[in-house]
């Protein structure tokens, strides 16, 4: 899951930046988010916890702990969004952005048992939290949409909304140390592609 979440668009995003930095319109990343970074009270930024072995040695039951992996990943994501506005919007004009859709009825709840999740989803649907996929997209949109000096803000929600993240996910140290360790991965595995290749 950190690998699909937030180590798959950090390398991602670090393979197109040479293209996007010379592109001849102005460009922009937008990383998708989620409000669950706000559960996450503690940043290791370790390699351990990138490579995802961290959250296998901290499972319950022997139970893999899907929530508060998937929280953490959303949080890594928005570290590194903010980060990266933080290296290349003043100079480069690239917009970097995190959108956050809010709740949207999806199969995300999928692998819990379909009583938990029926009554989750109703849940929301009494307190209106709950959203249709093509409403749900909405904050993705105004953050591809937004003027560049939307920079480094954070859309929730659809209507344009912006609102401030966790205080903890404005750590600028740790988000200096989270891209030194995911730089580190990066170049340890273009290493090991470019050994297979020439092997």
């Amino acid at each position: 899951m950190i690998q699909t979440n937030y180590v798959g668009p950090f390398i991602l995003t670090s393979i197109l930046l040479p293209l996007l930095k010379n592109s001849p319109v102005p460009s922009r990343v937008v990383n998708l988010t989620s409000f669950t970074h706000r559960c996450v009270s503690e940043i290791d930024v370790s390699e351990e916890t990138l490579r995802g072995v961290k959250f296998g040695q901290h499972s319950v039951g022997g139970s893999y702990p899907i929530a508060s992996t998937y929280e953490y990943t959303k949080f890594c994501l928005l570290m590194f969004t903010y980060e990266l506005h933080r290296q290349l919007h003043i100079s480069s004009g690239i917009s970097v952005i995190a959108a956050d859709p809010g709740v949207v009825e999806t199969s995300i709840m999928r692998e819990l048992p379909p009583c938990l999740s029926r009554f989750a989803f109703f849940g929301l649907r009494i307190l209106h939290l709950l959203q249709q996929p093509d409403t749900g997209i909405d904050a993705v949109l105004d953050a591809a949409l937004a003027p560049p000096e939307a920079s480094g803000k954070y859309f929730f929600g659809g209507r344009g909304r912006t609102v401030r993240s966790s205080a903890l996910s404005y750590d600028m140290e740790a988000a200096k140390k989270l891209w030194a360790e995911s730089s580190a991965l990066l170049q340890e595995l273009q290493l090991r592609d470019y050994e297979s290749r020439t092997s």
